[in-house]
């Protein structure tokens, strides 16, 4: 049986070492008129280390570190609000989440450059493994114990972060939760325990008092979710959920694949967390069936699935990221190169080679990538360097040597490109 619960989130402490603001504004008198600078001026990264228990900040514009934080072990995977001023850190074995307010926002065209914190909020739960960033929604989902969190950014920016709505699904299994919000109303899309178990068979759609409006029951060894704000995307074993809004509200339906692609069932899912574009979808083969793996573009309103063409023989994506403001699909490859699609004419816009050095066959610590209009971040724990790509040129912009062993990443701050006037 489900239990739906509203409820306010305990606020715990998470331990954080903070080193000085070196991308500050120098103190002193404001100048006359009000300094405006480049987007990257508020944008910073934050970088977990994939072998010790520590992440840290850095300013994008010019490297230096802003903050240091101790975790309880190296986090399992990282990534922001849509506004860009927070964001969180996973620690599935140890069952925790920590939130930080990375202090860079931008506001119309002013931002803002403060010193960086780690929140007192935080997740404390079993195994948090899958989550999702659709607008102002943030989705968790606990395999260790079936239970389905979310919360929304609002909240944080209030200064009084909570979690906004739970589900208990069951009991423990790999499962994954998100978000739609048609006309300003948040759906909550999960996949409930499967009693036989073994990875979920069905997709529900709940409002936030905890009423089902929608459901599919036949989607086998369900894996794989991202959402837009219009529309999310679950996979199946023989095909995809998609929920979307019908006529007479919140739908979800069952899509099979056609043509090129009949026969595969979508395995894992992206999106960007602005809630906008398309899905980027990563389709495979039922099991028994000769090995077949295609990226293809989800349109979870139309049911449209556009394949992407393929990567080389004997290169498999690795990590993948999608930039909406000008439409591209990012990923690291298994052979250490960085592939650009564009979205509009699904063709491969750069190859971008020797970005990190080859992934090894088994064992490889996770080279996660992250991207703002115009600039991707790859970790690569293997040199100790997180790697700048130009994306409008498809050139390496830089290497910047954090030591270590960086390996989860995601871009705090500005998404897109401009100039803003620095708030005094």
């Amino acid at each position: 049986m489900l239990n739906v619960r509203l409820r306010l989130g305990a606020a715990l402490l998470a331990t954080a070492t903070l080193a000085a603001c070196s991308d500050d504004n120098p103190a002193g008198p404001s100048p006359e008129p009000t300094p405006t600078l480049s987007a990257a001026n508020f944008q910073r990264l934050l970088v977990a280390d994939g072998t010790a228990a520590t992440a840290r900040l850095l300013a994008v514009h010019n490297d230096s570190a802003v903050a240091s934080f101790n975790l309880l072990e190296p986090s399992s995977y990282a990534y922001a609000t849509n506004s860009g001023r927070f964001a969180a850190l996973q620690q599935r074995v140890r069952g925790r989440v920590n939130f930080f307010d990375a202090g860079v926002w931008v506001d119309g065209t002013t931002g803002y450059r403060r010193p960086a914190s780690a929140l007192t909020f935080q997740l404390t739960d079993s195994l948090p493994t899958h989550a999702t960033v659709t607008g102002p929604w943030i989705s968790v989902f606990m395999d260790g114990n079936g239970r389905a969190v979310w919360l929304n950014e609002a909240d944080f920016a209030a200064g009084s972060p909570r979690v906004a709505f739970d589900v208990q699904t069951g009991g423990p299994h790999h499962s994954a939760s998100s978000t739609i919000v048609i006309n300003g109303t948040p759906y909550f899309v999960f996949s409930p325990r499967n009693p036989a178990g073994g990875l979920p068979n069905a997709v529900e759609v709940r409002t936030q008092s905890g009423q089902v409006v929608a459901s599919v029951s036949d989607c086998p060894s369900m894996h794989g979710n991202a959402a837009l704000m219009n529309g999310a995307a679950f996979g199946c074993s023989d095909g995809l959920v998609v929920i979307r809004q019908g006529v007479a509200g919140v739908t979800a339906t069952k899509l099979t694949t056609s043509g090129e692609m009949a026969g595969l069932g979508l395995r894992n899912a992206w999106a960007a967390k602005s809630g906008t574009g398309l899905i980027l979808g990563q389709f495979s083969a039922l099991p028994g069936q000769p090995t077949r793996r295609v990226l293809a573009l989800i349109d979870p309103v139309s049911g449209a699935i556009n394949p992407l063409p393929a990567l080389p023989t004997g290169v498999v994506d690795h990590w993948r990221a999608i930039e909406p403001t000008k439409g591209q699909v990012v990923l690291i490859a298994n052979n250490g190169t960085l592939y650009v699609y564009n979205m509009a004419t699904r063709q491969l816009q750069h190859t971008v080679p020797n970005v990190t050095p080859a992934l090894a066959a088994t064992g490889a610590l996770t080279h996660q990538v992250d991207v703002v209009e115009d600039l991707a971040a790859v970790a690569s724990p293997t040199t100790g360097e997180v790697v700048y790509v130009n994306l409008a040129n498809g050139t390496i912009a830089r290497r910047v040597n954090v030591g270590g062993a960086p390996s989860r990443l995601t871009f705090t701050g500005a998404k897109q490109n401009g100039t803003f006037r620095l708030a005094q």
